[in-house]
C-alpha cells in the first residue's frame, strides 16, 4: 500500500511539474487572506471592549470592502477562462509578416513571450524583465520563465534576458514586434512616455507594437497628456503610425466585474 501511494504521489508530482506557472494563484491568495483577516478582525471586535472592540470593527469592515473590491476589479486574473479570453484577443492584434525578432517588455513569467512564439514558430522572441525582489514572492523569476518556455516546447526560440524597460539593452531597430501587457502601469516614474520612447527606438522601421495596459485619467497625466487622443499624437511624433487604441470593454473582451474602472485597452502603432 505504502509503494502504490508512494508511486501516486511521484506521478502526480511529476505532472505538476509539467505545468507552466503564470503566477494565476498569487492573486486568489490575496484576496482570500483580506476576507480572512476581515473575519478575525471582527470576531476580536466581539472579545473586546470600548475602542479596541470599534477600531476593530472599523478595520474589519476595510479589510472586507478592500477583498470584495479586489475581487470585483481584478479576479480575473485567476481565472483561466478568462485570461485565455484576453490572450487570443491580444494574439488578434499581432498585425505582422511572423517572421523576425520579437520583444516582450516586462516578460514576468514569461506568459505573453511564450505565447508569441508558439503562434509564430518562425519568430524569435526574447523575453526582458528586471525581476525585482517585490515580484520573486509571487513566483516570477527569469528561471520561472525558461522553465515555463522549456514546458512549453518554444525554448529553442524564446530566451529572456535582465534589462529595464527604460533603458532596454538592445540595439535601436533591432526587432520587428514589440509587446508588454500590464507593465508600463507598474512602472513607478513620474514621466512614462520614456517607455513608449524606448519601445520604438528598438523597432525596426515597419515594425508593429502592441501595448495593453491601463491607461486612465491619472495615468495619461504620467504621459504628459490629458486625454487618449492627445497621447496618440504623443506615441505619433515619436515617430509612428497607424496609432490607435482600444479599450477592452469596446473589443469585446467581457473580464466582468469591476475591470471597467481600470480602463485596460491596447495602444498599437507601426514605426515609420
Amino acid at each position: 500500500m505504502d509503494n502504490a501511494k508512494e508511486l501516486r504521489l511521484t506521478k502526480h508530482t511529476k505532472k505538476q511539474l509539467e505545468l507552466p506557472y503564470y503566477g494565476y494563484s498569487v492573486l486568489r491568495y490575496f484576496t482570500a487572506a483580506l476576507f480572512v483577516a476581515a473575519i478575525v478582525s471582527i470576531w476580536l471586535a466581539i472579545v473586546f471592549t470600548g475602542w479596541s472592540s470599534i477600531l476593530c470593527v472599523a478595520l474589519g469592515v476595510i479589510l472586507l470592502f478592500a477583498g470584495v473590491f479586489c475581487h470585483l476589479s481584478m479576479g480575473w486574473m485567476t481565472n483561466r477562462e478568462k485570461i485565455e479570453l484576453l490572450k487570443t484577443d491580444f494574439s488578434e492584434r499581432l498585425e505582422w509578416a511572423g517572421t523576425g525578432k520579437v520583444l516582450d517588455i516586462g516578460t514576468g513569467q514569461g506568459r505573453v513571450a511564450i505565447g508569441v512564439a508558439k503562434q509564430f514558430p518562425e519568430a524569435q522572441v526574447t523575453g526582458v524583465d528586471t525581476w525585482t525582489k517585490g515580484w520573486k514572492l509571487f513566483g516570477m523569476t527569469k528561471a520561472g520563465a525558461a522553465r515555463n518556455a522549456v514546458i512549453e516546447s518554444v525554448s529553442a526560440r524564446c530566451s529572456f534576458q535582465t534589462g529595464s524597460a527604460l533603458d532596454l539593452p538592445f540595439a535601436e531597430g533591432e526587432f520587428q514586434l514589440v509587446v508588454s501587457a500590464f507593465v508600463f502601469h507598474e512602472v513607478r516614474i513620474p514621466d512614462r512616455t520614456l517607455l513608449l520612447k524606448e519601445a520604438i527606438r528598438v523597432l525596426a522601421p515597419g515594425g508593429v507594437f502592441v501595448i495593453c495596459d491601463l491607461f486612465n485619467g491619472s495615468l495619461l497625466n504620467t504621459y504628459k497628456v490629458k486625454s487618449v487622443p492627445e497621447l496618440l499624437e504623443t506615441v505619433r511624433q515619436m515617430g509612428a503610425e497607424e496609432v490607435k487604441y482600444e479599450r477592452l470593454k469596446d473589443a469585446g473582451v467581457k473580464l466582468g466585474g469591476l475591470v471597467h474602472i481600470w480602463e485596460l485597452g491596447y495602444l498599437s502603432g507601426r514605426k515609420v
